[in-house]
């Protein structure tokens, strides 16, 4: 199998696509993560776009995406596991957001100047179903199709492939997974489910999951995480 390998700035790009919080962590926050928002106002009508909120001890950062006005978070604020505010810039105004989080959504306010409007954002579910769910080993009656050394490669849309080599083992009962010489990737565990499989996968500590079917010993699928896509793929060597 060819390869074809991340420019630098490509794999800049990829490790910013994976660089949501992650949520299996003990100490992370309730409100970290990436949000679809959806924002309404009498003068901006209905937008949508990506709203990215991490912590760094007691500091909070945000980040607007793909956003069709321009938009710059300058400070964020969050008391106890629920309220939210932020202080944005558009252009030369000052914008306020307030929000409460629940049940995996923000859903609050906003005031630019003299106009106003409510907004609301709901986590990307792959963070929300890494939270909830601990990673469950796959039996090992899977292992005689499944357990062996891979060619394997993500592929980030737009950006490139990124190659490794996984193995697939068992220990005892149930299969483990390993990437040799892993650097920045890693696969942390596997899940079977008659044809579905999905991998669980850790780029520079940022948790995400490969979904997708088994062909034979053969994997492949798609992925999402962050607002950005691709697709990947296992061939078992001979």
């Amino acid at each position: 199998m060819r390869f074809r390998r991340l420019s630098p700035i490509g794999l800049a790009c990829f490790a910013l696509i994976l660089s949501a919080p992650v949520y299996a962590q003990s100490d992370a926050h309730p409100v970290e993560g990436t949000y679809d928002v959806e924002a309404t106002g009498d003068t901006i009508g209905t937008i949508k776009f990506l709203l990215v909120l991490k912590r760094d001890g007691d500091k909070w950062t945000g980040e607007y995406r793909n956003t069709p006005i321009p938009i710059k978070v300058n400070s964020v604020k969050v008391e106890g596991d629920t309220n939210l505010t932020m202080i944005a810039a558009s252009e030369d105004t000052t914008v306020t957001i307030t929000g409460k989080y629940a049940d995996g959504k923000l859903t609050g306010e906003w005031i630019a100047g003299d106009t106003k409007g409510t907004w609301s954002g709901t986590k990307q579910k792959t963070e929300a179903k890494a939270a909830a769910q601990p990673t469950t080993p796959a039996p090992a009656s899977s292992a005689p199709a499944l357990e062996g050394t891979y060619d394997a490669e993500i592929i980030a849309d737009g950006q490139g492939a990124l190659p490794f080599t996984l193995l697939i083992k068992r220990d005892g009962e149930k299969l483990t997974t390993e990437v040799p010489n892993a650097g920045d990737l890693t696969i942390t565990g596997i899940t079977v489910n008659g044809d579905d499989v999905t991998l669980m996968a850790s780029y520079q500590g940022n948790a995400f999951e490969l979904p997708g079917k088994r062909n034979g010993s053969d994997m492949s699928g798609k992925w999402s995480a962050g607002g950005y896509s691709g697709t990947w793929s296992a061939k078992k060597k001979k």
